[in-house]
């Protein structure tokens, strides 16, 4: 955790407007920027219905309906947010209240209900929940341990969706690859084909886990490949200087260098291919 925070203001600077994000959203290659400003970005820059990733200048698709809020939430630097928002607490900032959404700089984490509370819905809590909020975890942020700091970032992500924001997404909707609630399954998500997030993650790593594997096996095609034209370079250069004695070493000269017109070209190919391997 130590170096998590070291470096914590740096994980959710988006790279396009550098500060902290707002909606972090991620796309294709899997680089994070805040909506607003990829959205700026992609439709400033966009050809044909792409646009280049300001990090890793890939080529990414204008979502459908150059609706950038669709695109994939990073619930990743939501949850690193979170942990910034309370590390800077015990400087006097302040957080907003999950349950009536006031900031203050007294705010609580109740570790049953994976709330933010603020002091005022603690005491309403204790007085008018009391049966169901006895023996939860609550502890101020400004008192938190390591181990409060790795349940904070591990604690369950709320729904985005409006009027849905107090229900866990606690399934993956696989029709429109997204995380969803159970509110969403009987409106906006009715008669799709869903899966249980966990269920979903573990289809997702062993995918991911597939194409490493491929990637792999391209690399070293590539590394092959790459020495081959080395040698080949080497040597139509070692003929270059003795192709002037005579037709014997010219003759030499012409086959290396139809070898290394071969070589370079099937190198092409496959830097190519592990290129644009997705």
């Amino acid at each position: 955790m130590d170096s998590l925070f070291k470096n914590l203001k740096e994980q959710v600077t988006c790279s396009i407007c550098l500060d902290t994000y707002t909606k972090p959203k991620t796309i294709a290659c899997l680089h994070t920027f805040c909506c607003e400003c990829l959205e700026k970005h992609a439709l400033a820059s966009q050809r044909q219905g792409k646009f280049r990733c300001p990090e890793c200048q890939a080529e990414v698709c204008i979502p459908e309906g150059y609706l950038f809020d669709n695109l994939p939430t990073s619930f990743l630097h939501n949850g690193l947010l979170r942990l910034l928002a309370v590390q800077r607490s015990g400087d006097g900032s302040q957080i907003s209240c999950g349950i009536c959404k006031k900031t203050s700089a007294e705010t609580s984490y109740c570790f049953d209900c994976e709330k933010m509370l603020c002091p005022d819905c603690i005491k309403a809590c204790e007085v008018f929940q009391a049966a169901a909020f006895e023996g939860h975890k609550v502890t101020p942020v400004t008192q938190f341990q390591a181990q409060d700091y790795e349940a904070l970032l591990k604690r369950q992500s709320f729904c985005l969706q409006q009027y849905h924001d107090k229900e866990l997404m606690r399934f993956f909707c696989l029709e429109c690859q997204t995380c969803v609630c159970q509110v969403c399954l009987v409106t906006d998500h009715k008669n799709h084909n869903v899966d249980l997030l966990e269920k979903a993650v573990d289809a997702g790593k062993a995918k991911i886990m597939g194409k490493i594997e491929l990637l792999k096996e391209k690399r070293n095609v590539y590394i092959d490949l790459m020495h081959e034209v080395e040698k080949a370079t080497s040597e139509l250069d070692s003929n270059i200087t003795t192709a002037v004695s005579g037709r014997f070493a010219t003759s030499r000269f012409a086959t290396n260098r139809g070898r290394f017109t071969t070589n370079r070209s099937r190198f092409d190919t496959h830097v190519k291919s592990f290129r644009y391997t997705s």
